[in-house]
């Protein structure tokens, strides 16, 4: 072999050995790469699935929350039915007194709302038939003795109340059907009744 085959054969083989080398190097950057790429999905994966096990949360929180939300509705409303049923079976116990019972609540009433002893009284028209004849008689002389004026009238005009009455004087009547005197009070007795209910 002479020289220049030699030195040939020295080229060849320094580069396949660089060649083995460079190749040698870029398997493992490929290699290495493959590995970061691999790494780098993993966390990917990782992320989406947090987010989308934080979105499904999420979404079971709000779906739970608007769940709670008709639940109180319901709660709440019928609650508010059950008040409303005492308020109703009130005004439907008074309005089936017996005359006697019902006479002394009207007395009592009468007493309290008579401001001067000179108003027209005015009753639905059963209160007309189921107070006794002498009743308006009878009420003058409860308010002479409470201090007021004797000259309650009773009107021939009706109203088209449940119970109780409505008093005139000057033009004004003022409401004291059982309905009105309820819906008056409501709002001081509603919490009262709530916690006897609830």
């Amino acid at each position: 072999m002479t020289g220049v085959e030699k030195i040939k054969e020295k080229i060849l083989q320094d580069s396949e050995a660089k060649a083995e080398a460079i190749v040698s190097d870029a398997k493992k950057q490929a290699e290495e790469i493959i590995e970061k790429a691999n790494v780098r999905a993993a966390q990917r994966a990782e992320e989406i699935q947090k987010k989308a096990s934080s979105d499904a949360a999420e979404k079971l929180k709000i779906s739970n929350s608007m769940l709670e939300l008709e639940m109180r509705k319901d709660i709440l409303s019928t609650k508010q039915k059950l008040i409303e049923d005492v308020f109703q079976n009130a005004l439907d116990t008074l309005n089936k007194l017996d005359s006697k019972e019902y006479e002394s609540i009207m007395y009592k009433l009468f007493v309290d709302a008579i401001e001067s002893g000179d108003e027209e009284i005015l009753l639905s028209n059963k209160d007309k038939t189921r107070l006794p004849a002498d009743f308006i008689g009878n009420l003058n002389k409860v308010v002479v003795q409470a201090g007021k004026k004797g000259n309650l009238k009773l009107s021939d005009e009706t109203r088209d109340i449940m119970g109780g009455f409505v008093l005139k004087a000057k033009g004004v009547e003022i409401n004291y059907s059982f309905e009105a005197l309820l819906r008056m009070d409501r709002d001081e007795i509603e919490p009262e009744v709530a916690a006897i209910l609830f």
